[in-house]
């Protein structure tokens, strides 16, 4: 056994009356996890303890989910009470998720996108 795991079993291993779970996962080794999932499961994951909780809202988690050009999209989207503050990687994927105004207000879009719309999305928004 490894040492953490020597260490939560006492000096018999008899356990100590702790049992382990998956709350005792470090944040980090959940990020690790959350990288390879799609926005929605990320989301119910985040329910399950502080760790998940913790992980889910990691910009780098949420910047792998975000187009290259997330940048130039929020410069579409962006209103002036939003540009005076700093958003976190998983407010600007939700800020473009929902419908947004474009061109004065005259059209309504959501920039949800999946991978394999990605490319189409970034030449259509950003020129």
């Amino acid at each position: 056994m490894g040492a953490g795991v020597s260490s939560i079993m006492g000096p018999e291993g008899d356990g100590g009356g702790h049992e382990t779970g998956l709350g005792d996962l470090p944040e980090s080794c959940v990020a690790a996890v959350l990288l390879h999932l799609d926005p929605p499961e990320i989301c119910r994951l985040a329910r399950l303890g502080r760790a998940f909780r913790g992980a889910a809202s990691a910009d780098f988690v949420w910047e792998t989910k975000l187009p290259r050009n997330y940048r130039c999209l929020m410069g579409l989207v962006e209103n002036e009470k939003s540009k005076k503050r700093h958003l976190s990687k998983k407010e600007i994927f939700a800020r473009l998720c929902r419908p947004n105004p474009f061109d004065g207000g005259t059209k309504v879009e959501a920039l949800c996108f999946e991978k394999e719309l990605e490319r189409g999305l970034v030449l259509d928004f950003c020129h």
